[in-house]
């Protein structure tokens, strides 16, 4: 495992780097690296690196919890929707999420019950994780928390760029949004040339965040959960998330944070809620909602993007998770990408 997170580390820090720079750099044969790439893959130790739209002075996106009395009918009458970039089916405080190009009124929408919170998406985070167990982590964790005092709001940078992407740009957007793939067969098949590529690769993250995962038992092992917190000191808040042994994915909206982490055992899952809860205590956050349970619908992206995130609910009401099981058993439930990935 440990080459695993060699390796893991060599992509975080550059994701198209080739096979034979990690093997020198982990000083590594190049066909074991091969080898360990390929099973890290396959068995979802390593998730991306994936790409995620920054917000532009021309170009944001928008960010909608909801609750349906059907969600499974809003969730598919959302697929093609004008302006739907995302959309996700869940259950629990809020049953569907939806991320738009364009301010959108979702309460027009047959079964609409309530907006759970909505709000500007500004920039998402996987912060690089360590080597580490639970146990070190949490302690890290305290440490860190301990040290804190709630003194001023921490600076907030939104200022903006302008995008100024062709047809071309957005084509290479969507077709490298996995950015580990053979160039040049790509290239060819979207026609684009190696020129505007190269290009396009240089003023990347000026546009977009980088997003590359590490999960040490398999993502799909995890039990997953999602906070929302309300929060005047987001940096401090994702660094305590940054301890952990598995990739937590931060989404920045408006003031708040909407974080998903993935634990390993009940027991983590206990020391996680305590872990909300003591933020509370010290005043790094105001508040919190949570979709959380032991129960779990995985909310799988179509290929070939490569995302998955999953969301839980608890606090569910009467019947709601016997309905629920109906469908999932009837149906197969999944993400719907319209334009990228979350």
């Amino acid at each position: 495992m440990k080459n695993y997170y060699r390796i893991f580390e060599q992509i975080y820090g550059d994701p198209v780097m080739s096979l034979y720079d990690i093997a020198v750099n982990t000083e590594l044969s190049r066909n074991t690296v091969s080898k360990y790439v390929r099973e890290m893959y396959a068995n979802s130790i390593i998730r991306g690196p994936s790409l995620r739209m920054k917000p532009t002075q021309n170009y944001k996106e928008y960010m909608y919890l909801l609750d349906f009395s059907d969600p499974w009918k809003a969730f598919r009458g959302l697929k093609g929707f004008p302006h739907v970039v995302y959309h996700g089916l869940t259950f629990g405080d809020w049953n569907i999420m939806v991320i738009t190009d364009r301010l959108l009124d979702l309460s027009k929408l047959v079964g609409f019950e309530a907006v759970v919170h909505q709000g500007v998406r500004y920039c998402s985070y996987t912060p690089k994780v360590g080597y580490t167990s639970w146990d070190e982590s949490f302690a890290e964790v305290y440490g860190q928390l301990d040290r804190f005092t709630p003194v001023e709001t921490e600076y907030k940078d939104r200022r903006f760029t302008t995008l100024d992407w062709s047809q071309d740009e957005w084509k290479l957007f969507y077709a490298f949004n996995f950015m580990r793939k053979k160039v040049t067969p790509v290239l060819q098949k979207i026609k684009v040339r190696y020129e505007a590529y190269i290009k396009w690769m240089e003023t990347l993250e000026d546009h977009c965040t980088i997003h590359t995962g590490f999960y040490p038992q398999g993502y799909k092992t995890y039990l997953s959960y999602c906070f929302l917190l309300f929060t005047d000191y987001e940096k401090s808040v994702r660094s305590l998330f940054s301890f952990f042994p598995t990739t937590p994915f931060i989404m920045e909206v408006d003031s708040q944070l909407l974080v998903f982490v993935n634990v390993s055992s009940s027991d983590v899952k206990r020391k996680l809620f305590c872990l909300i809860y003591d933020m509370k205590r010290k005043q790094m956050i105001r508040r919190f909602r949570l979709m959380a349970g032991d129960e779990m619908i995985k909310i799988t992206e179509f290929e070939p993007y490569n995302c998955l995130i999953q969301l839980l609910g608890l606090g569910l009401r009467v019947g709601e998770f016997q309905n629920w099981q109906i469908i999932l058993n009837e149906r197969s439930c999944g993400f719907h990408k319209s334009r990228g990935s979350l």
